[in-house]
């Protein structure tokens, strides 16, 4: 058995913090969530600290040695949210108990900053396979972690779920990080085991159409991008497209596994959803089409229809004019057990129906 080597010690939290903003540590990883804490997570965590409470440990690795630099980048593997809040507090981001950090007295100060903080540091390198496997490990018990949140980070390098981040607008295709030397280096804010073959075909793809529509604000609320909510959508979206109609996300997780090399169809997926998605973006819609349900339903409609001989003004007529009045059993599928096969397949044929009318 390979024993993995760790330390653990104690670091005031002034000292944490100093090593955090002096980039001594990689806060957001490939593998951590998004931010999601609202203020009054924030808040707590902060009185925690203020009442001299303790609190779990955090996890780092120990990262590489730069020999030239003589220097260290760890990576925060479990502790990225507590990190941040603390941050947040002492740039007067919040107040706790209606105190910002610079209204406390210089005796509060003092024992905020001579809080000790438990870390638990892994004798590994950042892109070490076994760091992304700890952090799953940490929180695959943990409901914070929402179901989609999970699968991003055990499937970080599956071309299915990368090609839903492209379409997301979740994956930085562009990005190469330069040294003061000239070399490249990563800040592993993407997973480094992500093949550059996927790089150079994302940046010929057209998705910029596809993006807006996914990331409009009338679908989606800002907490549910930061919970991957839109990523979990459209992996459904593709999943449906491939394979037809399932319940809720059944046939997407199985696809993250099956496609997870080799996702042939990637090309005839991508330049479908931007041609459905320049067709919505071209017409003006009632905001009834932009609840999840129905959005989803009519880009799945639009994407699996030949649309050949459909004239777009009537497509919009159509569309409104359901939405001011949609029959009964259309209004119940879109409301209850919307993921469903047969709420799923009820919607589909109704809006079916209508793109047939509009040619």
């Amino acid at each position: 058995m390979n024993s993995l080597q760790y330390k653990v010690r104690s670091v005031s939290l002034l000292n944490y913090i100093n090593e955090v903003m002096a980039d001594r540590y990689i806060l957001d990883a490939y593998f951590q969530r998004n931010l999601v804490w609202r203020d009054v997570h924030n808040r707590d965590f902060i009185e925690t600290i203020l009442l001299g409470f303790p609190f779990p440990q955090i996890f780092i690795s120990k990262g590489k040695i730069d020999v030239e630099k003589m220097a260290t980048i760890s990576c925060i593997v479990d502790g990225q949210q507590r990190t941040n809040a603390i941050l947040k507090f002492i740039r007067n981001e919040f107040a706790v108990k209606n105190k910002y950090f610079n209204e406390l007295s210089p005796d509060e100060k003092n024992d905020f900053f001579k809080y000790e903080i438990a870390l638990i540091e892994l004798d590994l390198e950042n892109d070490d396979p076994k760091v992304k496997d700890i952090f799953q490990r940490i929180n695959r018990t943990s409901n914070s972690l929402t179901t989609i949140e999970k699968l991003a980070s055990e499937y970080s390098t599956s071309e299915f779920l990368l090609v839903a981040r492209l379409l997301c607008s979740s994956i930085d295709i562009n990005r190469k990080l330069i040294d003061d030397e000239g070399g490249e280096y990563s800040d592993f804010k993407e997973d480094p085991n992500i093949p550059e073959s996927f790089y150079t075909w994302a940046n010929t793809k057209k998705v910029k159409a596809f993006q807006r529509l996914i990331n409009n604000k009338k679908i989606y609320t800002a907490m549910d991008i930061q919970r991957k909510v839109h990523l979990m959508h459209v992996l459904n979206l593709m999943s449906t497209y491939l394979y037809s109609f399932f319940n809720r996300n059944e046939r997407s997780f199985l696809a993250l596994e099956e496609l997870n090399v080799n996702f042939d169809k990637k090309d005839e997926l991508v330049n479908k959803f931007e041609e459905t998605a320049n067709i919505i973006l071209k017409i003006k819609l009632d905001n009834f089409w932009f609840r999840k349900a129905n959005i989803f339903s009519l880009i799945i409609a639009l994407a699996t229809t030949n649309l050949n001989g459909i004239v777009v003004e009537k497509l919009e007529e159509n569309l409104n004019n359901f939405a001011l009045k949609p029959n009964d059993e259309y209004k119940l599928a879109a409301t209850e057990a919307v993921n469903n096969k047969k709420e799923r397949l009820l919607r589909h044929n109704e809006i079916i129906r209508l793109i047939n009318n509009s040619r």
